[in-house]
């Protein structure tokens, strides 16, 4: 578990009333539990935040820096 992880484990909980569609809400409940649900929403809400956060950053230095050359891209694939 990461550290931010660990800090979120230890943070009083908030509550939020969300609309789920029931299909969805099944689905989530016969793999987990109904005790279950709230951590997985709340991986999933961490995971999309970490991705606007990426978006963010990449938005920010493309503003910057101008978007990545051909020549660059290529060059990173040959690496990869």
């Amino acid at each position: 578990m990461s550290s931010h992880a660990a800090h979120r484990a230890t943070e009083r909980a908030g509550k939020r009333s969300v609309s789920l569609a029931q299909s969805l809400i099944k689905e989530v409940e016969e793999r987990t539990g109904k005790n279950g649900f709230s951590s997985v929403v709340a991986e999933a809400l961490e995971e999309w935040l970490a991705a606007q956060k990426l978006r963010e950053v990449v938005a920010a230095d493309r503003k910057t820096f101008g978007p990545v050359s051909a020549e660059a891209r290529r060059q990173a694939e040959q690496e990869w």
